[in-house]
């Protein structure tokens, strides 16, 4: 992950198709939560309670900054869409 940062290359990682949906930060802050919860020790990984608390808190800080006081509608694409065929 860090090396990622480091080289700017973190954006060959997400999905081109999320387009701009979220911020940076927020894009930084999941991934970072991700690897957390890979970690090889399971003495290391997050409680599950601690990583859906952090996955609310990251949408809810997302949904604020990537839309206007409130309004617009939040866009959240579900995983098994993102790979459905184009049409």
């Amino acid at each position: 992950m860090q090396n990622l940062q480091e080289s700017g290359s973190i954006s060959t990682i997400i999905d081109q198709r999320l387009g701009n949906s979220f911020t940076t930060k927020g894009m930084e802050e999941f991934l970072q939560l991700i690897m957390h919860c890979v970690f090889p020790s399971s003495e290391k990984r997050p409680k599950m309670s601690y990583a859906v608390t952090e996955l609310d808190r990251i949408l809810e800080k997302e949904m604020s900054l990537t839309t206007i006081m409130g309004e617009g509608t939040p866009v959240v694409t579900l995983g098994s869409q993102l790979f459905r065929a184009s049409k």
